[in-house]
């Protein structure tokens, strides 16, 4: 009898030759990594800030909606993300502005990070090259030049480490070495718990992905702490596992889209609800999430709670999106696809280009 693919080790190498899975399996590495380079890179704090604003796009602006997260309830000041052409009027002399594009050609970033310098914000970009790097060093902006060679969704850690040790060096954030080791730490072990030499029988992210076969995922994050990992899930269905998938969080879904499990007949059977769920969830929103349950997703084809790992809050954040890249690429595997590609996107970029 043939093995199935996810404890097939040639069968999943050959559907994934450039290797997308070990890149996920480094995450642990990547993350101290980058925040190592965040802290070496060459800075003057200058004046203080009293807004922080981060401009990037798609696998590389991911980082900007975790930091945000992340520092909700540490940093005195706010974040806030930025995923188009141009930055909000407000900013100025005191905004500190981090712009992240893993190639340094996205277009987007490199608009606004130019209409931050006319404003004469305190600019540091984060990038592997391109034309970011080049303005970089023209402007005499601090950069952080990251390893090439990744997709950029596959280079979180090398993206957001360098925001955290940046925004410690500030004296934005309290410093964060030990929760950055602690967090690599977590996982590293959880990529040997849940890598692919852990057969399917037990390896929860290796079940999801079965479970996720054939159906639409619908993300939901128990809390706002969790929402942009539940956005990081979507997104990693989307690119590495090719499919359709949503997000969502609590409380906000129950005020709109609860309501759209309402009608029989719609496609609930091929509905896959997925909520991620902390130990610092408030007991009010896991609350909502229990009656939500009981009202409404009952109708979903199958429901899956996934629990964080870890004591700090990048440990848990990370661990779930440690689970969701991994459930992302065995889900490529079971459709039978190369996680790497995406084609699509490619297209759209190069007819841009072509019709200037």
């Amino acid at each position: 009898m043939a093995r199935a693919v996810l404890d097939d080790p040639e069968r999943m190498k050959a559907l994934d030759p450039r290797g997308v899975l070990d890149l996920v399996l480094r995450s642990g590495e990547t993350l101290r990594e980058g925040y190592r380079l965040g802290q070496e890179v060459d800075l003057d704090p200058g004046p203080g800030a009293d807004h922080v604003l981060v401009l990037g796009m798609g696998g590389s602006g991911i980082g900007g909606d975790l930091l945000r997260s992340l520092a909700y309830e540490l940093a005195p000041i706010p974040v806030t993300v930025v995923k188009e052409y141009a930055p909000p009027r407000w900013v100025g002399a005191r905004t500190l502005v981090f712009a992240c594009s893993y190639s340094g050609n996205t277009e987007e970033t490199i608009a606004a990070y130019d209409a931050c310098g006319r404003a004469r914000a305190l600019r540091v970009a984060i990038t592997s090259g391109g034309e970011l790097a080049r303005r970089a060093e023209a402007d005499g902006v601090p950069l952080v030049r990251i390893p090439p060679g990744f997709p950029p969704r596959a280079a979180l850690g090398y993206l957001f480490g360098p925001m955290l040790a940046v925004l410690e060096r500030w004296g934005i954030l309290p410093s964060q070495r030990a929760e950055v080791e602690e967090a690599a730490s977590v996982m590293e072990e959880l990529a040997r718990e849940w890598g692919p030499d852990r057969p399917e029988a037990g390896n929860p992210t290796k079940q999801l992905a079965r479970s996720l076969a054939g159906r639409f995922p619908v993300v939901y994050a128990c809390s706002p702490f969790t929402a942009a990992v539940a956005q990081r899930w979507k997104t990693q269905l989307n690119e590495n596992g090719k499919v359709y998938a949503v997000w969502n969080v609590f409380p906000e879904l129950n005020h709109n889209e609860t309501v759209g499990w309402t009608l029989a007949g719609q496609p609930d059977g091929l509905l896959h609800v997925v909520v991620l769920r902390d130990a610092a969830d408030p007991p009010r929103l896991v609350q909502r999430l229990r009656i939500t349950r009981d009202v409404a997703l009952q109708k979903a084809a199958g429901y899956h709670e996934v629990m964080s790992r870890g004591r700090g809050g990048l440990s848990r954040l990370f661990s779930l999106i440690l689970f969701g890249d991994l459930v992302s690429v065995y889900l490529a595997y079971l459709n039978g696809v190369d996680p790497y590609p995406v084609a699509v996107i490619d297209e759209v970029k190069e007819r841009l280009e072509r019709e200037g």
